[in-house]
């Protein structure tokens, strides 16, 4: 079982709680708060202070053929992304939200669970290149919609949040590529925090609690990938999964 019999079952989550106690999910505890007391001001002095002449400021010299501090380019600014859900540390898990539809550039594929990994980087680096090519600001973290799933394969929408949809769709996009909007209304949100490899044993689980609760979902369900390893075995993966209930 796994992923595929997880849609055909009622398309679960995976649950962090502690009605279930799933396995590779943590709340994070809110970090403490340090009080600091304010500096006191320094004693009055009868005496008048003693002014020292400031020395002019002496210019470095900068070797023949060297890019002065001025005119040297600045920094690239790190851009940061934001999530569909608030951060984990301030919820408790699984917990109940409401999307948003953003604008957002989106690769349709299709292809076999045995290369999910590889083929869901691969569009999220397509997609980053055509959206730079268009001059378009990726400001969400990648997420996939998998639209159809079975057995062996499965058929996803890759997408990636923008700051604002262009006035026009770029007229060379590839085939794959188009505009669109992220996932809107209700949604149950888990988290994943292990490698990808050892995502379809938390589906099972997620498939056991929607049954528990008798929650019937949607048929799609959606990752967004906060850690995104190099490699599907890398421990160091963090995954969101929502589903979205039909009432």
């Amino acid at each position: 079982m796994g992923r595929w019999f997880f849609k055909g079952f009622c398309l679960g989550l995976f649950a962090l709680g502690a009605a279930l106690a799933l396995p590779g999910v943590s709340a994070q505890s809110a970090a403490p708060t340090i009080e600091t007391a304010p500096l006191s001001p320094p004693p009055a002095s009868s005496e008048s202070p003693k002014l020292e002449p400031t020395p002019a400021p002496v210019q470095p010299q900068v070797p023949q053929g060297a890019i002065a501090a001025s005119d040297a380019p600045s920094p690239v600014p790190v851009q940061t992304l934001t999530s569909l859900a608030p951060p984990v540390s301030e919820v408790t898990l699984p917990d109940s939200l409401e999307f948003v539809a953003k604008p957002a550039l989106i690769v349709h594929g299709k292809a076999q669970w045995e290369t999910a990994y590889d083929e869901l980087r691969g569009a999220f680096t397509r997609g980053r290149a055509a959206a730079a090519k268009a001059g378009l600001i990726v400001t969400g973290y990648p997420l996939t919609v998998f639209v159809e799933t079975n057995d062996v394969s499965f058929t996803y929408d890759a997408i990636l949040p923008l700051a604002s949809a262009p006035a026009a769709a770029p007229i060379d996009f590839p085939a794959d590529t188009k505009l669109g909007l992220t996932p809107a209304g209700k949604a149950i949100r888990f988290s994943h925090l292990a490698a990808y490899d050892e995502i379809d044993g938390a589906y099972e689980q997620i498939t056991a609690y929607l049954d528990a609760k008798d929650i019937v979902v949607k048929d799609a369900f959606i990752e967004e990938y906060l850690v995104f390893g190099e490699t599907s075995a890398s421990p160091a993966t963090t995954i969101n999964i929502f589903v979205q209930p039909k009432k």
